[in-house]
């Protein structure tokens, strides 16, 4: 099986070291042979989308995070939509620079929020892109309460987070779901609630024929001590216990956010992770391109 890793982040997303360049050879150097860019999706109309949240702000960390956007008009976590055409331009190059010695492929890694359907599905149909991959980490508006990774997560939280997943799969316009345990960072527990969420997203997942990632960026968090058991928050081994059993396709995703992350190390590790758990590898997958059907009938594209 080839070395592969199609989430990859640059500075541009501002919690990230390394410009597009920096990442691609460390890669080379790694032996990476199929490597995606995808950062997280910059998004336009941004500050509207931030107006359109102030009703569900609850703390001052949501607030304080909202006015920073705000003014920079972008997330923290994400690239500014300023950048989005410099980075294509710089990706593109870099195809052709190294084309003999890695595949590039331009993609990014996007939430499912139904607002911005329509601009992912344009990103597609436009060929700006290869591929999305599904990151759900918010639900509705980009502000921390609203986050899926936060410390506290409520039965509430998690149906939602499942709920969405599944519709958003089935859009068609992600060809993965990247850290799909997510949730379980802040719930620390798995009980039954948690079993049939991860249950039922395992099983859209395969319905739909939508590899799932285990994450490495869950791995360099370390271990922790869940209810006398030490285990990753994620890639949470109750999750992928249940992925085997539904037979799920699995991508390794080093999720790197520094050329240092591209490492045989990590690789044996989620290779170890995944023998461990009789998870089904796959080293390519579909790139999905959504509805392109219903797109050229809503925008009268000839």
């Amino acid at each position: 099986m080839k070395k592969v890793n199609y989430h990859t982040h640059t500075y541009r997303c501002g919690h990230a070291n390394g410009n597009e360049e920096e990442m691609i050879q460390a890669a080379i150097e790694m032996g990476i042979e199929d490597l995606g860019m995808c950062g997280h999706v910059p998004l336009p109309h941004y500050r509207k989308h931030l107006i359109q949240s102030i009703p569900s702000i609850r703390g001052l960390r949501s607030l304080l995070g909202l006015i920073r956007a705000f003014i920079k008009n972008g997330p923290g976590m994400r690239m500014p939509y300023k950048q989005l055409e410099d980075h294509l331009d710089i990706l593109r190059t870099c195809q052709k620079k190294y084309e003999d010695q890695i595949h590039i492929y331009k993609g990014f890694e996007a939430e499912g929020l139904e607002e911005y359907y329509n601009y992912y599905q344009t990103l597609l149909y436009e060929h700006k892109v290869d591929y999305l991959i599904l990151g759900h980490h918010f639900h509705k508006h980009c502000i921390h309460n609203y986050y899926y990774g936060k410390e506290k997560m409520t039965k509430k939280d998690i149906y939602l987070y499942c709920n969405e997943v599944e519709k958003a799969l089935e859009t068609g316009l992600f060809s993965y779901l990247a850290h799909p345990d997510l949730f379980l960072i802040g719930y620390n527990r798995f009980d039954l609630d948690a079993q049939t969420v991860s249950r039922r997203i395992c099983e859209k997942a395969k319905e739909l024929n939508i590899p799932l990632e285990v994450n490495a960026g869950g791995m360099r968090r370390g271990v922790k001590k869940i209810n006398n058991e030490s285990i990753y928050l994620y890639p949470n081994t109750h999750f992928w216990k249940i992925a085997s059993e539904v037979g799920n396709d699995v991508i390794l995703g080093f999720d790197a956010h520094d050329p240092s992350d591209f490492n045989n190390a990590m690789y044996n590790q989620m290779m170890r992770f995944v023998n461990e758990h009789q998870l089904h590898v796959i080293d390519h997958f579909e790139f999905l391109q959504g509805n392109f059907e219903k797109y050229q009938a809503e925008y009268d594209i000839r």
